[in-house]
């Protein structure tokens, strides 16, 4: 099991962000399928990590990759992450990018944070901007720790992915941005959700999230 705390170390919490990806252009579907609209199901079987794999991915090959920072407060916990395919490995590091970047927009409240846009593009940003819109008039920022597992990569067509993974949320709790004060508790009896998202390499090698789904409460996360 991997801690993360910032991109650099190696990569939408709150009742805010438990909605991660759930007002962001997805559908709340409450179970289904990897299947994205517009994506050829015809290539190469999905690659699930490995757990005797040991060594992480050297994260210093990617000139400008931008340094994420979650704080002391908040972090996300990354379980059975590396498979030893280089290609599915840079996906997973870019999942990771994804997620982390949209925390600390979350955690600083700050849209125009370098990662976002190095991670996200199409119409994942602009869904990922809406949602943040929405938790920054909250007011509530986040606390405790998300853990993601369960996660699995489909290669599609030539620089094309999707990818599959589960969120727990059960620690994450919400913080009043401006006083620092907790007001709401984690709801420690809330169940995993999965994510499906589309992925697309782009012209400087990133694997950039497009577009993403939410299914409540899906089987493959119990």
């Amino acid at each position: 099991m991997t801690r993360r705390r910032t991109r650099t170390a190696l990569i939408a919490a709150s009742a805010a962000t438990a909605l991660l990806l759930t007002a962001c252009g997805g559908s709340d579907n409450g179970g289904g399928s990897d299947d994205i609209p517009g994506v050829d199901e015809t290539t190469d079987e999905p690659a699930v990590p490995e757990d005797d794999v040991d060594e992480e991915p050297v994260d210093e090959g990617r000139e400008g990759r931008p340094e994420i920072d979650l704080g002391s407060d908040y972090e996300n916990i990354y379980e059975d992450e590396f498979t030893g395919d280089p290609v599915v490995d840079e996906i997973l590091l870019d999942n990771q990018g994804f997620n982390d970047a949209v925390d600390e927009a979350i955690i600083t409240f700050d849209n125009e944070r370098p990662a976002l846009r190095y991670y996200i593009a199409d119409q994942a940003l602009y869904d990922t901007l809406n949602l943040l819109d929405n938790i920054y008039e909250s007011g509530n920022t986040s606390g405790g720790a998300s853990r993601y597992f369960n996660r699995s990569v489909t290669l599609r067509e030539e620089g094309v992915a999707t990818i599959g993974f589960c969120r727990d949320f059960s620690q994450v709790y919400d913080v009043d941005f401006e006083t620092g004060e907790i007001t709401k508790d984690a709801d420690t009896d809330a169940k995993p959700s999965r994510y499906v998202a589309r992925m697309q390499k782009n012209d400087d090698g990133v694997w950039q999230t497009m577009e993403y789904e939410l299914f409540r409460e899906d089987a493959e996360c119990q």
